[in-house]
């Protein structure tokens, strides 16, 4: 199992630049090829701000972050509450027709699917509510969520289709960072899998274990900066132990997912440096068919010879696996694209040498 797993964000201004990057740079190896996320999608599940903000059926309530949050309104219910629809699938239509010229004009490999990332209902409603309005706001947001992966599907070709779901918030919640509004880490893996099952059957899942970029300053998934020149430089500054929350989430879907899952990406970090932060993946029971992608690329931090030391000491655990930056390349400088895209063309022909 080898080759080259793009999450989503690409840091090109279009996407006929990014199907040309892509193209020119990283295949054979990646098989599932985003649009970029270009213009304000960058900005993942901020874009769905207006959707709660403008929902006559919530209130807005201040937060100590200084971001609103919002909880039902007065007289609203769980069974009561609607959202209207989400515009992913605008999206998704421009630009698969954008990806099919490519791909017919030889630009992308034939084969290759147009890949549509999503962050997942609990991720939106955990962004934007209360933690114990959570569970109150979830069952209209999935409803809308839903059937927005409908109108999806209808304007992409399943057989073209691989549709991600995006796992931060789950994943933190996993490792401990965050408080957890469900009863257990079951169900938490049981959301998950209702969204799972809204992908048509001809098209690909896969899931993105993620645990924020390290290159995008302070966030949730960053920890509070400890201190005044913490906070000026940004990045992380709590870190995952190891990948033992990549491991029980990974396990934990391919439990309660009953459809074939294509591919995990999971997020990685460069404090990893030891045997013991990657035993976890050995304890991986994935069903057979399902690719694994570790993110060992660190561009911005330390180059090819980080990644191949992490993908070292990780195959000493998963003798098989693909790779990846540790989230997208939406937020790469121009110079840190470039170099991701030749350390992942790199590893991917190393891998599929060494398996040849």
């Amino acid at each position: 199992m080898t080759g080259i797993y793009l999450t989503g964000s690409v840091n090109k201004p279009t996407a006929d630049e990014v199907f040309a990057f892509v193209g020119e740079r990283l295949q054979p190896g990646a098989t599932r090829v985003p649009d970029g996320e270009t213009g304000g999608r960058a900005n993942w599940v901020l874009t769905q701000e207006p959707v709660f903000a403008g929902n006559p059926g919530l209130t807005a309530v201040p937060a100590p972050d200084g971001r609103d949050r919002y909880v039902l309104a007065d007289g609203v219910t769980p069974q009561t509450l609607t959202f209207g629809r989400f515009d992913y699938a605008d999206h998704a239509r421009n630009s698969y027709a954008l990806f099919a010229k490519a791909r017919e004009a030889g630009v992308l490999a034939p084969g290759t699917r147009f890949l549509v990332s999503l962050p997942t209902p609990f991720n939106a409603v955990s962004f934007y509510a209360p933690l114990d309005a959570q569970l109150d706001l979830l069952p209209a947001y999935e409803h809308a969520a839903r059937a927005s992966v409908e109108e999806i599907q209808d304007a992409v070709p399943h057989d073209d289709l691989a549709v991600q779901w995006d796992l931060p918030t789950e994943l933190a919640t996993v490792e401990g960072w965050f408080a957890n509004p469900f009863a257990d880490h079951e169900a938490i893996f049981a959301a998950t899998a209702r969204a799972a099952e809204w992908v048509a059957p001809r098209a690909e899942l896969t899931f993105h274990l993620c645990f924020g970029d390290s290159k995008f300053g302070a966030s949730p998934f960053m920890g509070e900066p400890p201190n005044a020149e913490a906070a000026e430089r940004g990045g992380r500054h709590i870190l995952p132990r190891d990948a033992r929350s990549i491991v029980e989430l990974a396990n934990g879907l391919s439990r309660h997912v009953t459809r074939p899952v294509a591919a995990f990406q999971a997020a990685t970090v460069t404090s990893w440096n030891r045997a013991a932060h990657w035993q976890p993946l050995s304890d991986l029971a994935l069903e057979p068919g399902t690719e694994f992608h570790l993110g060992v690329v660190h561009a911005a931090a330390d180059g090819l010879d980080g990644a191949r030391a992490r993908l070292d000491l990780a195959r000493r655990f998963l003798p098989e696996f693909g790779v990846s930056t540790e989230c997208g390349l939406g937020r790469h400088t121009p110079e840190q694209l470039d170099e991701a895209a030749r350390i992942l063309a790199v590893l991917s022909t190393v891998r599929e040498r060494a398996v040849a």
